[in-house]
């Protein structure tokens, strides 16, 4: 079977117009996209769009002894494209494979002065690419530069495209996806689709960043994460599952992890604690006890929040240890990017004796919070999903008690 390329190629042009336009302007930009979908493709229709002002930098080039001269070369295109024509466009695809590398803060750092910074920042545009479950932010390496760029999705197709034409039976309305398959006459989706099924990296992303949709089976646009919509892309859409999702949901939903022991390593408990919020636009973490330590909870938040868009809001009680929790302590938490903290109602505070982690209608028993900010050893500790919760927990966050409202 072959796709028309009626829908997927107009309206993959549109995207990349409109996206050049925004970086001609200077805009900072992000996209992400699980292994092989397609941004590297993008990437490369937007360097023919832009031209000579257009410098491409490939995360993948950043090895470890050349991390000090890619920069280097960034810098050096750069200047040469400034002088030349007045402006450049900085498209780096996968910016979190060089962030990950040993250097990475200090490559961040220097991003963020070029971009936000520099005396040239309004005459530089940038767009950065990353897969969809990988961090895109390195901890103590000043002002961070995610924080000025703006996420967009990839592009989609027209609602009015029928599911005839450019395969929206297959990849719904994944534009990119679609031309590649168009475009391409020795592929078809049929071979596309197993090439996705055989590929770990992308059955480990996706499921990483959307397992709620997944298992699911639908996307709500409105409430799913950026992530979560992203590592969708091709697999879901607001009508439902497409013939890609129904070939893959079986690698998809298979439990990377049989042993739900909660991990002893600080860095692996962060792993887990991602993966089991990913794919949630908010989420409630309620533990009797959780401001007992603020300063190992608020670096762990930060450890998460750095890989996660999940907005967290932490329910506890305010006495613990036979101290109060104070309204200090409180803010140190709340100082932290789409992370809420209030107090349980001393009404609430006799219900819930269990730990829970609340993603959805359901959700995960989960571990202590000492377990899981690794202040104490997890010995037999698990984490277990539930379909459902004997409380209304969004009900009770909102009688619980804001700290900024007591005198």
């Amino acid at each position: 079977m072959r796709l028309s390329d009626s829908g997927a190629t107009g309206a993959l042009q549109r995207w990349v117009d409109d996206v050049a336009i925004r970086l001609l302007e200077g805009h900072r930009l992000l996209l992400r996209l699980a292994p092989r979908v397609g941004k590297t493709h993008l990437i490369g229709r937007l360097a023919d769009a832009l031209g000579p002002t257009a410098i491409v930098v490939k995360g993948a080039d950043f090895t470890e002894i050349q991390q000090s001269s890619q920069r280097a070369q960034i810098q050096d295109a750069l200047s040469r494209a400034l002088e030349a024509h007045g402006s450049a466009q900085l498209l780096f695809d996968g910016y979190d494979r060089a962030l990950a590398r040993s250097q990475g803060a200090r490559l961040q750092a220097w991003l963020t002065n070029q971009l936000v910074d520099g005396v040239h920042a309004r005459d530089i545009g940038a767009i950065f690419t990353a897969r969809c479950s990988t961090a895109v932010h390195r901890e103590g390496a000043g002002s961070p530069l995610m924080s000025r760029v703006t996420p967009i999705l990839p592009p989609t197709l027209d609602k009015t495209v029928p599911k005839s034409e450019s395969g929206k039976s297959w990849f719904g309305d994944a534009a990119v996806i679609a031309d590649r398959v168009s475009s391409d006459g020795r592929l078809t989706p049929q071979v596309l689709i197993d090439q996705f099924e055989f590929d770990a990296t992308y059955i480990t992303d996706v499921r990483g960043a959307a397992q709620t949709q997944i298992e699911r089976g639908t996307l709500d646009p409105i409430h799913d994460s950026y992530t979560a919509r992203c590592a969708v892309h091709g697999l879901l859409h607001p009508g439902g599952k497409t013939r890609f999702l129904e070939r893959l949901e079986s690698a998809l939903l298979a439990s990377p992890e049989s042993n739900p022991a909660w991990p002893e390593q600080a860095s692996a408990s962060v792993d887990r604690f991602v993966e089991l919020i990913s794919g949630a636009d908010r989420v409630i973490w309620s533990d009797r006890y959780m401001y007992r330590d603020i300063e190992p909870l608020r670096s762990f938040l930060q450890a998460v929040i750095e890989r996660s868009d999940a907005k967290i809001h932490l329910l506890g009680g305010r006495e613990v240890s036979d101290r109060t929790v104070t309204r200090a302590e409180m803010a140190r938490l709340t100082s932290l990017e789409d992370v809420g903290a209030r107090w349980m109602s001393r009404s609430d505070l006799r219900d819930l004796h269990e730990r829970h982690l609340v993603t959805g209608p359901g959700g995960w028993v989960v571990p202590q919070v000492h377990v899981i900010v690794g202040r104490q050893h997890p010995g037999s500790a698990v984490a277990a999903r539930t379909s459902g919760f004997g409380v209304d927990y969004w009900t009770i966050w909102r009688r619980s008690i804001e700290p900024s409202t007591l005198h």
